[in-house]
């Protein structure tokens, strides 16, 4: 059995080092975006560094306020829902606001997909569950719609051979929302990209 020497480990050792030193760092970031143009910019407003820094975005969703609230180097901000195109945690989640609704981005690409987070009522007796409801727009500043045939379709109104693929590929609204694991996007985005869209 052949044994690596102490010269080839020092070696193989220090060519690991310079490849893990020379790869970029990408720093990690949170903060709040006024408009689509600053979230294209990367210009954030409240911005941090995730690495060295900290702050609280909440949404104040249960208290049934217009406003989000940044605790920011220690002070608290008020920001109009109305008044913010989103904002960005340092999970890199994004949350994107219409009017005072906010909506988190799952998937980026000819549709832009968000979830949201209903409560339901099962029943008196057993209360509420949380329901996942989806919705789209088409670029990240086009209106967000819930995400149905009937809404899609009307995203290309003109592009009927569209409607028919859409119609033979996609069943029901449900279908819409099936993710693709081995292109990291919703079958719907992978498919569009596919399509020749007007």
């Amino acid at each position: 059995m052949k044994t690596i020497s102490s010269t080839t480990k020092w070696i193989i050792a220090s060519l690991c080092l310079v490849a893990f030193c020379s790869r970029p760092v990408i720093a990690q970031k949170s903060g709040v975006f006024r408009t689509y143009a600053d979230f294209q910019a990367g210009k954030m407003d409240y911005g941090i560094n995730c690495q060295t820094e900290k702050h609280k975005i909440k949404l104040n969703e249960f208290l049934g306020k217009d406003f989000i609230t940044i605790i920011h180097d220690g002070k608290p901000y008020n920001l109009k829902k109305t008044e913010i195109w989103g904002y960005q945690l340092c999970d890199e989640k994004v949350v994107r606001f219409q009017g005072n609704d906010h909506f988190s981005l799952d998937d980026k690409g000819i549709l832009w997909v968000y979830s949201k987070q209903f409560e339901k009522m099962v029943s008196p007796k057993s209360g509420t569950k949380s329901v996942t409801s989806y919705f789209f727009s088409t670029g990240g500043d086009g209106e967000i719609k819930e995400l149905t045939l009937m809404n899609l379709k009307a995203a290309f109104p003109d592009n009927h051979k569209l409607h028919d693929a859409i119609d033979a590929q996609f069943k029901t609204d449900a279908s819409l929302i099936e993710f693709d694991q081995y292109h990291k996007h919703y079958k719907i985005n992978h498919f569009l990209e596919g399509q020749e869209l007007k």
